[in-house]
Parts: structure tokens; C-alpha cells; sequence
């Protein structure tokens, strides 16, 4: 298992990531800190669908859920 050591900067306390870790440079990540003092990074996803036209998404399983409707409330034991 890895260890880093952190180091203070100014105001801030930094942690290294080593280079083996493909973390890139410039990335934006959401920080979060658990109770137990886990620290976990999630990288900031872009929103591939902000600029999609209405209905460009939409696919034969769409129109199979918009279209479901339920046709008795027993279940079949046969």
C-alpha cells in the first residue's frame, strides 16, 4: 500500500499524488471527508447530455416505459 506525507503550503495543507496514478493536471474534483477520516476524491463529470436537442436520446425502450400500464394486480403461480 502507498503512503503520502502531507506538507503545509501557505494556509493549505497538500497531499502528493504520485504519478502512477494517471491523476491529471487541472482536473476539478468534489472533496468529501468521512466520519472515520477517509478522504475520497470524486472527479466532476461533464454533462454529456447539456446541449442535447429534445428527444435525441430517446429509443424504442423509452416509448416501451412511457407506453407500460398494468393489466391485473395478481400474479400467475402456473
Amino acid at each position: 500500500m502507498d503512503t503520502v506525507r502531507t506538507s503545509k503550503q501557505g494556509n493549505a495543507v497538500m497531499v502528493t499524488l504520485a504519478s502512477k496514478f494517471e491523476v491529471p493536471e487541472g482536473k476539478t474534483y468534489y472533496i468529501s471527508k468521512a466520519d472515520d477520516g477517509t478522504i475520497s476524491l470524486i472527479p466532476k463529470i461533464v454533462d454529456y447530455f447539456v446541449s442535447a436537442q429534445p428527444g435525441e436520446y430517446v429509443d424504442e425502450e423509452d416509448d416501451m416505459a412511457r407506453n407500460f400500464s398494468i393489466s391485473d394486480t395478481l400474479l400467475d403461480d402456473e
